[in-house]
């Protein structure tokens, strides 16, 4: 018996003790603690809050709600309500907090966890302040910023999240323009959408009704002051003319401003529609020797030019954009005005068969035209951004050969293969004209100071043979390649740049007017074919200031000069320099054009100081065409069947002005316009 109570008292014993520890290690009796205290919506730092925020609770563990929550003080006093995520209190004010406050949090001892331990402790105290009004802490450009882009816009930046239509309601612009708001976080960019004036001060202020998303509103009102750019960088001129139709599709497109321009404020500068591939260079225009190579900026380029990569489509309207951001050289706050404008352009000739061409600056540089018969279809040949001076036409009508900026050029009538036939070293050259069989051209040429080099025939690309001199005088001594207007003179003549030669039809023998005005016979023969030494050249005893004519029924030149002697009058000029007048040509002043059954028309000077036309038959008939009135005819030229006459016109009392190109029908005597914008018209070939 005494061993059974034995054993029970151990198995009591045992059991015991397993409840003490089980209890022991299943039973929680740790006190709960405040673990963090964090701000749903902080400024930047974790004891900074927006004040609009929740301040949440998190403890060790889960406790009893009732507990917490009365144990709970934020001081100054917020009214709010609780919410809970496991052990994690949640207090969110009622209203937004005031601003730029301190608050203090304390959590009392007692709290206790789901066993009903209790913390101890408590929290002592965990602090925070609100933010002050928001703020804006950089604007762009800054206040006082000068030389602010036309097109420019505002970019402000503020300290925080911003009530987006309260900040735009609350922004005003003087002098007062629209304004529109684009954001990004808390970076609002200002568009001026009318655009900003020149050399104005404009002041933006942001109103103090502007409040963040809690609702803070600025402390007090914020304004930012700047100034856009001033002096104006003026446009001289577009290339192409605005409104323009015709325009080659070659074209380069340019503006030349009133000075030299930044080579660096020009970076996507213009804009083309449709758009055009291509490169954009600066140059100096005018210029006696032509634009400068592309890529090179000059110190005193005063034009962009915008080169296509390949042709415009033809029959297309193209519309050119220049922002205004081109700046003066050496004064960026000096910029040109925006300018918008459009040109069409049209087809490139095929042919010059039974076309008439003609010099135009009315795409904004002097070209040279074509047009048909009756006017229609004019469009620009060459694309040239330095007046032409002069042009001539192949026998074929298939290829152009003409001057610009100081060089002489030849190309295909559609525009492709155009080459430089003379040299670009310094020299000037001029009055290029076709030799007889169109493998040659007679050129004046002047050096680079302006020295007479006399004239030259030089062999056009792909032609055998040398350049040689055949005048070592009497070239003018200044060309003016960038001569503007019509380019006629105040008395009929031929311009000196102009081609003032013609070939006998073996090309052997020319007559030459020189700048001077003396009539010289050239031998043209090639001496070192022939084995001998070059003829001189024979003056005939004449002075003249238009070109002479060959005339086949004739056997000879003819021209309008004088013999130093007498009035001015037609002469007809036989191969070694023998001269005859021909009668009822007194008064021959203009140059004279030759028709198909060996006529003369020509102009002649009437007894009241106007000009007249005048057609000597090859049988000595003569006859005077009926005139307009008050206009002038100048520079005849015979159509192809000899029934009509191409005539330019100008106010008989302002002759450098032009009226354009008319046909003037012999059989009826009645004059129609082509062309009101064109000088020195003539059937191709």
């Amino acid at each position: 018996m005494r061993r059974l109570i034995s054993l029970i008292s151990a198995f009591v014993a045992l059991a015991g003790l397993g409840f003490v520890l089980v209890n022991a290690t299943t039973v929680d009796r740790r006190p709960p603690a405040v673990k963090a205290i964090t701000l749903s919506a902080t400024a930047g730092d974790p004891h900074l809050a927006q004040t609009l925020t929740a301040i949440d609770i998190e403890f060790s563990e889960p406790v009893r709600p009732e507990t917490a929550e009365s144990r709970f003080h934020i001081n100054p006093t917020v009214d709010g309500a609780f919410a809970w995520d496991g052990s994690r209190a949640i207090f969110t004010p009622s209203g937004t907090l005031p601003s730029n406050t301190t608050f203090s949090i304390t959590v009392d001892p007692g709290v206790e966890d789901l066993e009903g331990n209790v913390d101890p402790l408590g929290l002592e105290e965990w602090s925070f302040a609100t933010v002050g009004p928001p703020m804006v802490l950089r604007a762009t450009p800054a206040d006082g910023a000068t030389g602010v882009s036309l097109d420019g816009s505002l970019e402000l930046v503020f300290d925080r999240l911003m009530d987006t239509a309260s900040v735009e309601s609350a922004i005003t612009l003087d002098p007062a323009g629209p304004v529109s708001a684009t954001w990004r976080g808390s970076v609002v960019t200002l568009q001026f959408d009318g655009g900003l004036r020149l050399g104005s001060t404009y002041h933006v202020t942001v109103g103090a009704s502007a409040a963040d998303t809690g609702g803070s509103r600025l402390g007090a009102p914020f304004v930012v002051a700047f100034t856009t750019v001033g002096t104006d960088l003026g446009i001289a001129q577009l290339i192409p003319a605005d409104g323009v139709a015709g325009i080659g599709v070659g074209t380069a497109i340019a503006i030349r401003f009133d000075g030299p321009i930044d080579p660096d404020s020009v970076r996507e500068a213009l804009h083309v529609t449709p758009e055009v591939g291509g490169g954009t260079r600066i140059v100096a225009l005018p210029g006696t020797n032509g634009a400068a190579p592309d890529g090179v900026d000059t110190p005193t380029a005063n034009a962009l030019v915008f080169s296509p990569s390949i042709p415009l489509a033809p029959h297309t309207t193209y519309t050119i954009t220049l922002d205004p951001v081109v700046a003066r050289l050496g004064d960026p706050g000096a910029v040109n005005r925006a300018r918008t404008w459009t040109f069409t352009t049209g087809a490139p000739p095929s042919s010059g068969q039974n076309q008439i061409g003609f010099l135009s600056d009315r795409g904004g540089v002097r070209n040279v035209w074509v047009m048909n018969p009756d006017g229609t279809n004019q469009r620009a040949a060459t694309t040239d951004l330095e007046h032409v001076t002069s042009f001539d036409a192949s026998a074929d009508g298939g290829r152009l050969l003409y001057a610009s900026g100081g060089g002489v050029w030849v190309m295909s009538i559609d525009g492709s293969g155009l080459q430089r036939i003379t040299r670009d070293d310094g020299r000037i050259e001029y009055a290029p004209a076709f030799a007889p069989g169109d493998t040659r051209a007679l050129v004046a040429r002047t050096g680079p100071l302006g020295e007479d080099l006399g004239y030259w025939l030089v062999p056009l690309p792909g032609t055998p043979g040398r350049e040689r001199q055949v005048l070592d005088r009497g070239v003018a001594p200044l060309v003016p390649t960038s001569m503007n207007g019509t380019g006629l003179g105040a008395v009929e003549s031929d311009p000196a740049w102009m081609p003032r030669v013609a070939f006998e039809p073996d090309g052997r023998a020319a007559l030459l007017v020189t700048s001077t005005g003396q009539v010289m016979l050239l031998d043209l023969a090639d001496p070192t074919l022939l084995g001998s030494e070059p003829a001189d050249p024979v003056p005939v005893g004449l002075t003249a200031q238009v070109g002479p004519s060959w005339v086949p029924a004739r056997g000879a030149f003819v021209l309008s000069a004088t013999t130093g002697s007498g009035p001015p009058a037609m002469y007809a000029v036989r191969a070694g320099g023998s001269v005859v007048l021909l009668p009822g040509t007194e008064g021959a002043i203009g140059p004279a054009t030759v028709g198909p059954d060996g006529a003369i028309a020509l102009v002649v000077s009437l007894d009241d100081g106007r000009t007249a036309l005048r057609v000597l038959a090859l049988d000595g008939r003569i006859d005077d065409l009926a005139t307009s009135g008050a206009s002038d005819d100048r520079s005849p030229s015979f159509a192809p069947d000899g029934r009509s006459l191409l005539v330019g016109r100008s106010p008989a009392a302002t002759p450098t002005i032009s009226q354009g190109i008319w046909r003037l029908d012999l059989d009826t005597g009645l004059a129609r316009q082509l062309t009101p914008l064109g000088t020195y018209g003539r059937w191709i070939p």
